[in-house]
């Protein structure tokens, strides 16, 4: 019985002696690199990708933005995805490949020079008894330096190395013209060391059958993945064959390199099944794409990146994160910070990224997400369009506009006519832009009801208001439109193709800046229209007008709904500058730096609110904030920098400046000029002159406080202008 009692007591010292968690297992996580494929590779029904459909289905999936400092490049997408920040790598180096994936064992020579002794002579960094160095450390640090933001190359490693979670790195996708080990970008701390892997010449075999000659080694790369899963909890592998047939596809014919690269495809599969049977239960798998592959002839698709991710426990569904608050879309600076929050550890806040998670859906995840990106590749072609045709004819119809004023009543009647009907229909294409994202549409539907929604909205417009008012319709439709999709979920301007742009990484949620400078535009024109005259204004009018425009301006700057800080300010300064004339008829300038004053305070308190009521799930603007308490002003002067830089690069190449001048000449041509139409739409709608003011002063504060500020302020313009255009424009009837 003692003895019974004291084996009892034994037993109970050794379960409560345990150090908390260590009866749980250990979190480990595969990383499968599968480089220069697209989703329409994986999604085809003839690929051979068994083991990628499993991860598929019983997994979370996604399209990632693979965006990095040199926007769509196809260079520095290992990089950016390292440091959860965009980063650049745009050098080569002569008979190495890309700077990128310039490493090497630390036991490799090079030019007879073990790699381990070039490292520290390159660096003074002491290579330790790290197995894998990265030469081109140094120059890439250089090269991201100049950013008009702080990146921390190799954050993801070595935030797990000070975090006591072991790392390693095998594969690559070496080829007989260069190294490619880009793969260890992902897993080296900040000085370009990985402690432990392999990504030697050892992984490659010669194979003539392939074009690029080469094939991986698979028992060398199992054996490899073997010894280091066996003493890492976090392992990246890359498996090589995708990145070979993508490196050789321009000396190969379409057909060619498109087979090929389906055998490739179909090869890393199978590596992959093997990796998967040899590291056995309880591993996470993420496999994602650093960089895209070039789009083939004829080829339409979105530029979102597979990214997969499948572990013991996680539902299936789609991939989000409070970087983009879509579900089926994430960035690539995420996966830094999903991987450190899958080992729990804090993210810096020197990352942009946020931690992914798992939206379950109802219905089959792959279908939707199949079904959501053919929908984004027909608005992205759609967007290529209009981002060209909108600044381009609303420029030509305003100089055109300004030519005809400046000729008062030298000009002839139709051209005159015509430019207003075209003005008209111009206003109205912005609503129509929003109508057309209600349901999926192919290309050509697609514009053919951008066009006709304009019309339509123009030719009722004029005809409500006999031809005399014609432009106040366009400015109310698509504000009401704006603020009853911001408040009710932003479902039209999550499609709307001249809105965000999740391949392009500007912006996946809350009110971009074409629609933010269309609504500043849109209010302020559609309050001059519907307001009394100021003479006769009732005094309750005037309380209601301004409640109007500070709740707009609210729905824009808060989080929740516009989540865009920079407009918000723009609409508030905009605003408060037509609020003043409704109580003083001539505001001086003390009462503009009121208004400034007032934005400024209210703008903070929104901050402060997305801060203190979000934690984790704050917008970017939060993060911001975060960031601004941590590191002090000099991340202030960084941002205030980059808008600076961004906004200058393109007020000097961007075809939205030509829109600003017009919608300036014709401001200009109508103050000097003064045509009889325009002055007496001045005289006889007297809130149109407070209107442009108001509108100049908002298109400023959009051109300085956002990143892409030119296309806010001329499109606010363009409502401005075009306002007066039109109605200067107005011919009296014939014989008067």
């Amino acid at each position: 019985m003692r003895r019974a009692i004291g084996l009892l007591l034994l037993a109970a010292w050794g379960v409560f002696a345990l150090p908390a968690g260590a009866g749980a297992a250990e979190p480990k996580l595969l990383v499968a690199v599968l480089d220069k494929i697209s989703w329409c590779d994986l999604l085809d029904e003839k690929a051979e990708v068994e083991t990628l459909r499993g991860l598929m289905e019983r997994g979370a999936v996604a399209g990632m933005s693979v965006r990095t400092a040199r926007g769509l490049s196809r260079e520095g997408g290992y990089l950016t995805t390292g440091a959860g920040m965009r980063a650049s790598s745009s050098w080569t180096r002569p008979g190495e490949g890309s700077l990128e994936g310039y490493a090497l064992q630390a036991d490799e020579a090079v030019g007879g020079t073990p790699a381990h002794r070039l490292f520290q002579a390159y660096t003074g960094w002491p290579p330790g008894d790290n197995r894998i160095v990265h030469l081109g450390i140094g120059e890439l640090l250089n090269q991201n330096r100049p950013s008009t933001y702080p990146i921390r190359l190799g954050l993801l490693g070595g935030t797990l190395r000070r975090a006591g979670v072991r790392v390693a790195c095998v594969g690559n996708a070496d080829t007989p013209r260069a190294l490619h080990r880009e793969i260890v970008t992902l897993a080296m701390d900040e000085q370009g060391l990985v402690a432990s892997g392999y990504v030697g010449a050892g992984l490659v075999r010669p194979d003539p059958s392939a074009p690029w000659q080469s094939a991986t080694n698979t028992p060398r790369l199992m054996a490899e993945l073997e010894r280091a899963a066996a003493s890492a909890e976090v392992v990246f592998l890359e498996l090589g064959a995708t990145a070979r047939a993508a490196e050789y596809a321009d000396v190969m014919p379409p057909l060619a390199a498109g087979a090929a690269r389906r055998r490739a495809l179909a090869e890393a599969d199978r590596l992959l099944a093997q990796a998967l049977a040899r590291l056995g239960e309880g591993w996470a798998v993420l496999v994602l794409t650093p960089s895209l592959r070039p789009a083939e002839p004829g080829e339409r698709r979105v530029e979102l990146a597979p990214i997969i991710f499948a572990a013991p426990g996680s539902p299936p569904g789609l991939l989000t994160s409070a970087s983009t608050r879509r579900p089926g879309i994430v960035a690539n600076t995420d996966v830094a910070a999903t991987i450190l929050h899958h080992f729990g550890v804090p993210v810096p806040t020197d990352t942009v990224g946020r931690p992914m998670s798992v939206e379950p859906v109802e219905a089959d995840a792959v279908g939707r997400l199949r079904g959501d990106l053919i929908r984004l590749a027909e608005a992205e072609a759609a967007r290529r369009y209009l981002f060209r045709w909108t600044p381009s004819v609303g420029a030509a119809l305003l100089w055109a506009a300004a030519l005809l004023l400046a000729l008062r009543e030298r000009a002839p009647r139709w051209s005159a006519t015509l430019v207003r009907g075209l003005l008209l229909v111009l206003l109205g294409t912005p609503a129509a832009m929003l109508l057309v994202a209600l349901g999926p549409l192919p290309l050509p539907w697609m514009l053919a009801a951008i066009v006709a929604g304009g019309g339509a909205i123009a030719l009722l417009g004029s005809a409500l208001t006999s031809g005399r008012s014609g432009h106040a319709l366009p400015a109310v439709s698509v504000l009401g439109l704006l603020c009853y999709d911001l408040l009710r979920g932003q479902n039209m301007l999550q499609w709307s193709p001249f809105s965000h742009s999740p391949a392009a990484g500007a912006r996946y949620y809350g009110l971009g800046n074409e629609f933010g400078g269309v609504l500043l535009g849109a209010t302020l024109i559609a309050a001059s229209a519907l307001m009394s005259r100021r003479s006769r204004a009732p005094w309750g009018e005037r309380p209601v007008a301004a409640l109007m425009l500070a709740g707009v301006a609210v729905v824009v700057g808060l989080p929740h709904f516009g989540a865009n800080l920079g407009m918000g300010l723009s609409c508030a300064v905009g605003f408060g500058a037509l609020a003043l004339y409704l109580w003083r008829p001539r505001p001086g300038w003390h009462d503009l730096l009121v208004v400034v004053l007032v934005a400024g305070a209210v703008a903070g308190a929104a901050v402060a609110a997305d801060v203190i009521g979000q934690g984790a799930e704050a917008s970017h603007i939060g993060r911001w904030a975060a960031a601004l308490r941590a590191d002090g002003w000099p991340a202030l002067a960084q941002v205030a920098a980059r808008k600076l830089a961004l906004n200058w690069l393109l007020m000097r190449a961007s075809l939205w400046r030509n829109l600003a001048l017009a919608a300036l000449a014709v401001m200009v041509v109508s103050l000097l000029a003064r045509p009889a139409a325009a002055e007496e739409a001045l005289k006889e709608r007297e809130w149109l002159g407070p209107a442009l003011i108001a509108c100049l002063a908002g298109a400023a504060a959009a051109a300085v406080l956002n990143d892409s500020g030119v296309v806010a302020a001329s499109l606010a313009l363009l409502y401005g202008g075009g306002a007066l255009a039109y109605l200067g424009l107005q011919q009296p009837p014939r014989g008067a």
